[in-house]
């Protein structure tokens, strides 16, 4: 047993997550440490049983060694976790060694015979997530699912702070909270279960803040509709590092071929588009679109879809330990997706950033020649990794050079996705651990960035907020829940340099004639 064939990519989020540490120090850890899953009666309630499910979708892709804690008295009670977890890592190796930590969903307190095992308590009540430290919090039986998730990806942050505490500025853990999914905010603020039409919107991405998404909708059965996901790849086996439905049978597959399959929600019709942004508007009669998730892991193509003029946009997104949700309902007088990706300084371009982030940029060609220009004929001229460039990656790396020789001749793009993306470089080298500016979270930032879209998105439809958040929420997944500090949620204002669509006269046009404002109706007076 060991660990998952793709840990080349947590390599990668682990050195962009941690302020210091190598590869082998990693991995050394990993292999020391037994992550427990406790669990009695509370998964026979709902809420219970999709907590363990997502924290068994967590944990499997990066902790070796798992303990599923059955107290419920039912032999096989563990079973359906072994298998997902097997599925999902079949290295994996099911323990019985008294865990390092244990995250509970539990009705009662764990035994004495854990003493010693740091304990996190989850639980929910339809809309509001709980987590102690210290007790048992109680788990419900509703048919919302958005809190079980949550609270699960925060008790997997926690696991993750108390294993890598060494490499963590201020490792500070969660303590007693209550965190509702409504008003996103320290509070019990919930809702009574009703039917809501959700009607017909599009997802746009299934990647990993998408499959946290779809986690959630598919486990939602009173809310009906149907959704559009337009995503034009194939699992990758990087993929699995932070993807909650993928498993190692889906790697080569499309990603729409997942959707559908997981759903348990008879009520929400899942249709898949495997075509880019541009590809499913090339195909529409119309670009009529009102109610579209952005979850793309890249700012140029979120402000495409902006670009596009839906009617109603949230974007959730993922940086460097953050979780964010946009909300962008009012084109031209709001901030739009591009306001919120508007540069403030001159940047790099890509093939600085290439070279950057392949540990190039430093070598010296001979003038008027530079390593930006010749990385640039690679990327634009489509050539595949010739000798010269695996040549000045193994140098400059401290890389043997006939372990790139498997990388020969692949296109450069494609070569880069999965080198440098996929985390084979962050394993391989022997001198910095850092990857630039290459995105990698970690599962629970991914996870739970999905299920605040989706239930940002039922919670609208469902008109379940009292009163308005402003246009902008975000969560510092590394930190304490804590009232008025984590989450927070801010007004982030229209860009008013002129420089945006959302200030153009055409586009406000376009825009207001694709959706134009409800007539008003004037009173009868007598």
């Amino acid at each position: 047993m060991a660990l998952a064939e793709y840990f080349s990519k947590n390599l990668l989020a682990l050195s962009q997550a941690l302020n210091k540490g190598s590869a082998d120090e990693f991995q050394n850890i990993l292999n020391k440490t037994v992550v427990g899953i406790a669990f009695d009666d509370a998964i026979n309630k709902r809420e219970g049983k999709l907590a363990a499910e997502m924290l068994t979708r967590l944990l499997s892709r990066l902790y070796p060694k798992l303990n599923l804690i059955n107290l419920t008295g039912k032999k096989d009670a563990a079973d359906e976790y072994i298998e997902l977890a097997k599925k999902i890592n079949s290295r994996i190796e099911i323990t019985k060694v008294k865990p390092t930590v244990i995250v509970a969903v539990s009705q009662k307190p764990l035994s004495k015979e854990y003493l010693g095992s740091r304990i996190f308590y989850v639980g929910s009540d339809k809309w509001v997530a709980k987590f102690s430290d210290k007790k048992p919090v109680g788990c419900g039986n509703s048919e919302v699912p958005f809190a079980a998730g949550a609270v699960a990806c925060v008790a997997v942050s926690n696991i993750f702070r108390v294993v890598f505490q060494d490499f963590i500025n201020e490792a500070a853990l969660d303590g007693d909270f209550s965190f509702s999914l409504i008003n996103l905010d320290c509070s019990d603020s919930n809702a009574e279960i009703k039917e809501i039409d959700v009607q017909d919107f599009i997802l746009v991405g299934f990647g990993a803040i998408g499959n946290g998404a779809v986690w959630a909708l598919a486990n939602t059965p009173f809310i009906k509709g149907t959704v559009t996901i337009v995503e034009p790849e194939t699992v990758d086996l990087s993929n699995l590092q932070r993807y909650v439905l993928a498993e190692e049978r889906h790697i080569d597959k499309a990603k729409t071929d997942i959707p559908q399959v997981y759903n348990k929600n008879s009520n929400l019709k899942i249709n898949v588009v495997p075509k880019t942004w541009a590809g499913f508007l090339g195909e529409k009669n119309n670009w009529i679109n009102s109610s579209v998730l952005i979850s793309i892991d890249n700012a140029k193509d979120r402000i495409g879809v902006q670009s596009s003029l839906p009617k109603k946009i949230i974007n959730s997104y993922t940086a460097e330990n953050l979780i964010g949700i946009s909300r962008h309902y009012a084109f031209g007088e709001e901030a739009c997706v591009a306001c919120t990706y508007m540069p403030t300084e001159e940047r790099k371009n890509f093939a600085l950033e290439v070279a950057e982030n392949l540990g190039i940029h430093r070598i010296n060609l001979p003038p008027p020649f530079t390593i930006e220009y010749a990385m640039g004929g690679y990327l634009h001229g489509n050539k595949g990794a010739d000798d010269q460039l695996l040549g000045w990656i193994a140098s400059e790396n401290s890389i043997d050079r006939a372990e790139l020789e498997k990388f020969k001749d692949i296109p450069v793009r494609e070569f880069y996705s999965k080198f440098v993306c996929g985390g084979i470089l962050m394993k391989m080298k022997k001198n910095d651990s850092k990857a630039g500016a290459v995105e990698a979270p970690l599962a629970f930032q991914s996870a739970l960035a999905g299920i605040l879209l989706a239930a940002e998105y039922v919670v609208e439809k469902g008109r379940l907020r009292k009163s308005k958040l402003p246009n902008v929420s975000q969560l510092w997944p590394l930190a304490p829940i804590k009232k008025d500090i984590n989450p927070r949620s801010f007004i982030f204002t229209k860009d008013n340099t002129g420089r945006c669509i959302c200030s153009d006269k055409e586009f406000i046009a376009a825009y207001q004639k694709k959706y134009p404002a409800p007539v008003k109706q004037k009173s009868l007076t007598h």
